[in-house]
């Protein structure tokens, strides 16, 4: 046998990849996560433990549920959509026969009012809300920009078109007040809205779209 015959041990397939120029492999890194070797278990669910669980949600969950349900019963919620009836030109009446534990909160809802439009949302002047010096930045308002030509403060569709319901309220003949107090956000009262900007020039045309603002209050 010569000695210079290579062994099937030293050298093969190893030695001749790593003389030659490696080639780039798009062939993933391997690892037990991506090739689904990780250890896994596999419970086997006995008529005992299933019953086990069932009890156990049930002694937590519920009690939760009662005490849920009873809470959700003494909130009283009356909706009311007006527009479908023959309102008067004064008001319209509404009598709540359940008796409502203060705080008593009053929502409103529009629908078909698409405030999401873009000439909508881009006619109005956040400067002007923000800085009683820019009260004549009017450039982004259109077409509620300027009336009588003199700038409209606030400008723009946004608070042409405020909502202008009014809604009262009295027990036993007797008037209730309404607080109006603490509904806005701290973030809008302090970085976005001033405390000096005053209604100018405002809902002064033929055609109003909204409430009238008093000029007095910021």
């Amino acid at each position: 046998m010569s000695s210079s015959t290579p062994s099937s041990s030293v050298g093969g397939v190893g030695s001749a990849d790593s003389a030659a120029p490696r080639r780039n492999s798009k062939r993933p890194k391997y690892s037990k996560f991506t090739q689904q070797e990780l250890p896994a278990c596999k419970p086997i669910l006995t008529p005992r433990w299933v019953i086990s669980a069932f009890m156990l949600v049930s002694i937590v969950f519920v009690p939760i549920g009662v005490v849920s349900l009873f809470a959700s019963r003494d909130v009283v919620e009356i909706i009311d959509r007006y527009e479908t009836a023959c309102v008067p030109d004064g008001y319209k009446n509404d009598k709540v026969k359940k008796r409502m534990k203060k705080p008593i909160y009053v929502y409103y809802q529009l629908d078909n009012f698409y405030q999401n439009h873009r000439r909508y949302v881009k006619s109005r002047s956040d400067s002007q809300l923000k800085e009683n010096s820019s009260w004549d930045d009017v450039s982004s308002c259109k077409p509620e920009d300027m009336s009588n030509g003199q700038p409209i403060v606030p400008c723009g569709l946004i608070a042409w078109s405020l909502f202008n319901d009014t809604y009262s309220f009295s027990l036993n003949s007797q008037q209730l007040a309404v607080n109006k107090k603490g509904i806005s956000w701290k973030s809008d009262r302090d970085s976005k809205f001033g405390k000096d900007v005053f209604p100018k020039n405002f809902q002064n045309g033929t055609l109003k779209g909204g409430a009238t603002l008093n000029t007095s209050i910021p």
